[in-house]
């Protein structure tokens, strides 16, 4: 059998998480791919203060970026995104540092945060080079401050899959979906559980392995979009 080049990916943890939390969280996942997925988690340089609380109602853990003063929300329509450019020169650091990348993975507002990184790298103001992206509970940002990013649809041309919980009560499905347009050919896959990334599911969608392609070719391509969109799960 041929060997498979595993492709590297920097995985991006959510809100009130860190890099060990995440890649614990994603033990199931690690385990299923570790022959087809060399994962890279790295830390939001933001350290939340304890005794701030949050969406989760708990307290630590790290942030992306602030949109208040101290804490986040993924549904307060703002003018501030505190922390946001020291975020993306940390994932520039991490792409120069420990890449290049094949993709990008990211959870809740490490997935909002996969995006806007996406977006940036399709405008060319950052030296990434990610091929394709998994967003999991991914969120449009509310800040005023990014709206510059979303000021055209369909400007990631990457193949991406957004994995969407029908249950999920943090980052709802409507909320969730309401990114997808900026995505040239999103793939979609919709599980009955919350906020989490179903392992299973998201093994059968089968997007990752057929992600080689574009590594080959050193860009996105049509196979690759093609596949990447075969399949969309939806629970009922």
């Amino acid at each position: 059998m041929a060997d498979v080049t595993k492709l590297r990916v920097l995985c991006l943890h959510g809100y009130r998480q860190d890099a060990a939390a995440f890649k614990s969280k994603l033990g199931g996942f690690r385990k299923a791919t570790k022959s087809l997925l060399d994962l890279v988690f790295i830390d939001a340089p933001h350290v939340i203060e304890n005794g701030v609380y949050g969406e989760a109602d708990t307290e630590g853990g790290r942030a992306w970026w602030f949109s208040s003063e101290k804490t986040f929300s993924s549904k307060e329509y703002t003018d501030t995104c505190r922390g946001f450019e020291e975020s993306v020169k940390a994932i520039e650091q991490a792409c120069k540092e420990q890449g290049p990348f094949d993709g990008i993975l990211g959870f809740s507002q490490g997935a909002a945060m996969t995006a806007m990184i996406l977006v940036l790298q399709s405008l060319k103001r950052i030296e990434c080079s990610f091929k394709f992206g998994v967003l999991v509970a991914g969120f449009r940002s509310r800040s005023s401050a990014h709206d510059y990013l979303f000021a055209q649809e369909g400007v990631i041309d990457l193949p991406t899959l957004h994995v969407v919980g029908e249950t999920d009560n943090i980052i709802p499905k409507a909320q969730a979906t309401e990114i997808l347009p900026f995505f040239v050919s999103p793939s979609v896959l919709y599980h009955p559980g919350g906020h989490f990334l179903p392992t299973g599911l998201v093994l059968n969608q089968n997007p990752l392995v057929l992600t080689k392609n574009a590594r080959l070719s050193g860009k996105s391509d049509g196979t690759v979009n093609k596949h990447f969109s075969e399949k969309k799960k939806h629970a009922s």
